[in-house]
């Protein structure tokens, strides 16, 4: 077992933002002067909720981290979890597919590389690169 403690990401907020701000920026750009001109508020309202969405989701990612490599599972949110699939490794990212034991709830876990110090970043993907899901 390996666990480690997950921190609030200041990257996950600034990804987010950058992204539903160009996209807010596009719809307005795109939509100016067409038929589809009296939409634009509502799909700026929708872009700006759905923002808002991500960031609240974002804030949730915190708290203990624990990994059972053995049994592939992982301790998180209060829970433990199925892993999925081998997580997506990127060099400054990590999505992981959970299912949970309780309930049989499918999450995403998103993880940026600050969310945790460097050494357990590491240690962390040498888990993942390791894991075998078809034992």
């Amino acid at each position: 077992m390996w666990s480690t403690n997950l921190t609030p990401s200041l990257l996950h907020f600034l990804s987010a933002s950058c992204f539903y701000l160009i996209l807010l920026i596009s719809c307005l750009i795109q939509l100016a002067h067409t038929s589809l001109n009296c939409y634009t508020f509502i799909l700026n309202l929708i872009l700006i909720i759905e923002w808002w969405r991500s960031i609240c989701y974002f804030k949730t990612i915190k708290g203990e981290l624990a990994l059972f490599e053995s049994i592939h599972q992982i301790y998180w949110h209060k829970q433990r979890w199925y892993l999925m699939r081998k997580p997506l490794l990127l060099r400054y990212m990590m999505i992981i597919n959970l299912k949970s034991r309780h309930n049989g709830k499918k999450q995403v876990l998103f993880l940026m590389i600050d969310n945790l110090a460097p050494n357990d970043w590491r240690t962390l993907r040498y888990h993942f690169k390791n894991i075998d899901l078809s034992k």
